[in-house]
């Protein structure tokens, strides 16, 4: 069954469902960090996320820095999973550019030997 919504009703939806507060994990990046409110209520802002996210060399490190931020306590496995997860993202991004410089590299090497071999 479709529902048809006024254009404030379809904005209002849409402003709940949201949040306004997420922010990405660089200017070009796809990871976007929400909000998160733990199983025992604490509120973590995004920005912090984003801080220990980008500040970690491995998952461990990024639980490491939760708990000892946080407390050991504050956190069910489902919170934890979810910011490794944002960590998880980010370094795949992180790969992945590196990747594509790396084959602009030997793209641009390759370009200037197949010219050297077409002058012989």
């Amino acid at each position: 069954m479709k529902k048809i919504l006024t254009f404030e009703q379809f904005a209002s939806n849409r402003a709940a469902t949201t949040n306004e507060d997420a922010i990405k994990a660089g200017e070009e990046s796809e990871v976007v960090i929400d909000d998160m409110i733990t199983t025992n209520g604490t509120e973590i802002s995004s920005e912090e996320l984003l801080g220990i996210v980008i500040s970690s060399e491995t998952e461990e490190e990024v639980k490491d820095k939760m708990y000892d931020k946080f407390g050991q306590t504050t956190f069910a496995e489902a919170d934890i999973s979810k910011v490794v997860g944002y960590w998880n993202a980010y370094q795949a991004e992180i790969k992945e550019k590196e990747k594509e410089e790396e084959k602009k590299k030997e793209g641009g090497e390759g370009g200037d030997t197949a010219d050297l071999m077409a002058d012989l």
